[in-house]
């Protein structure tokens, strides 16, 4: 025990105990938030406290590569912002949902920035744990959304949570890193069993019957493909984007009623365009989009949520046709940039500008890495018609998701720098 606090608190460089700890804590953070959320994110917390206290007693080795800080300081700057925004804003009232939601992004994001920094910065090689990882997650996860929906009878399959949409975001971000985990296998068969995993983790998000990520999750797919490099050759890499859409065709026989359904509830959606109290999914989220940029052009420099309201139902009074973004204004505004500037101003809209922007370097430097280009691309598109990061699940695994891609290139030992 001696040696191992020794190792744990002497050694010039990272001991590996600290790295092993937080990424197993990630792991079973993973695979439990689905079904038990409140472990699922207890374990995530647990992560973050063994990053933080491994870059406290190796603060010189992990602060020596700058360009590796950049993405952890724009999380810990996202998340301090958000907390600054709340002392000044923050009170009990019906609008208080909002408030906390924001506190504990704020929390998981801190603890975001140090295991991405652990990774940035990670000597191990872990690659070929990592994707096993990842299929066996994604295998587990999508495996239980199909007995919810084929045993349990489900309209819309939940997992452990209580809204569909955002279980699709989850589900797409573990199906990404699945997906690309498994085109990184050096195994014969590898495309035979990425056509057969693209059928699975495309039905259950057929099942959570959410019309973006059915669209999107293909699209997703393909960006991944096509910026993949040195794992398959051009040839396969063709062979994908062609085999793509029969294969989505191919769901879309086989899923033929609940599409149908979802496409009949759009056209609903379109025909009561002009009925201005019906509850209309789709034409909401732009007349609440409309309402957080004229709200937020009336505060550019940030507001509180009350005052947010305040200003929409007098925009709704004069616009009625903007009603249906009223049932919205206690939680969200269904766009992530928009819904940041209606409240925080354009200082929030920069960091978070910068966040997607620093994502997207990482994904193609110092390496290409495919896997963070589809998720970091799934947590903008999706954030043009919702705000992932108003719920705390879609926050946790959109960060593990990011996480696990970085720890996916981690395949030579890095020589220490000394």
């Amino acid at each position: 025990m001696r040696n191992i606090a020794k190792e744990f608190f002497t050694t010039p460089s990272p001991s590996p105990l600290w790295s092993y700890l937080a990424y197993t804590c990630c792991a079973t953070s993973l695979l439990t938030l689905p079904f038990l959320p409140d472990v699922g994110r207890d374990l995530f917390y647990l992560s973050g406290y063994f990053a933080f206290f491994c870059f406290l007693f190796n603060f010189k080795s992990y602060t020596q590569n700058k360009k590796n800080l950049i993405l952890p300081a724009l999380f810990l700057t996202l998340s301090f912002s958000t907390i600054f925004w709340l002392i000044a804003y923050k009170k009990p009232g019906d609008y208080i949902n909002i408030y906390r939601s924001y506190m504990n992004m704020s929390r998981l994001f801190i603890a975001t920035a140090f295991v991405l920094l652990l990774a940035l910065n990670e000597r191990l090689k872990l690659q070929r744990k990592v994707i096993y990882f990842c299929i066996a997650a994604g295998i587990v996860i999508n495996l239980y959304a199909f007995y919810q929906s084929i045993a349990l009878k489900l309209i819309r399959i939940e997992l452990g949570f209580d809204r569909a949409t955002i279980v699709a975001y989850i589900l797409t971000a573990i199906s990404l890193i699945m997906m690309q985990s498994i085109l990184m296998l050096k195994i014969r068969h590898r495309l035979v069993f990425y056509a057969l995993a693209f059928m699975f983790s495309y039905a259950a998000i057929v099942f959570t019957g959410t019309r973006a990520a059915m669209l999107l999750y293909p699209l997703l797919l393909g960006i991944s493909v096509l910026a993949t490099k040195n794992v398959i050759s051009h040839r396969h890499k063709i062979a994908i984007i062609l085999l793509l859409p029969l294969l989505l065709a191919a769901c879309g026989f086989i899923f033929k009623d609940k599409i149908a359904k979802r496409i009949e509830d759009a056209q609903r959606n379109f025909v009561m365009l002009n009925t201005a109290k019906a509850d209309n999914s789709i034409f909401s989220r732009v007349w609440m989009q409309i309402i957080a940029l004229r709200t937020g052009n009336d505060a550019p420099f940030g507001q509180s949520a009350e005052s947010r309201a305040k200003e929409a139902l007098a925009i709704i009074a004069e616009e009625p046709k903007l009603y249906n973004a009223k049932r919205y204004l206690n939680v969200h505004m269904h766009n992530e940039v928009l819904e940041t500037y209606s409240l925080k101003g354009i200082w929030g809209v920069v960091i978070l500008l910068a966040i997607y922007l620093t994502l997207l370097v990482h994904a193609f430097r110092p390496e290409r890495n495919a896997m963070l280009l589809g998720v970091s691309a799934a947590m903008i598109f999706y954030g043009l018609s919702d705000v992932l990061f108003f719920s705390s699940e879609a926050t946790i695994i959109f960060s593990l998701a990011i996480i696990f891609s970085v720890l996916s290139l981690k395949n030579t030992q890095e020589p220490a720098n000394e």
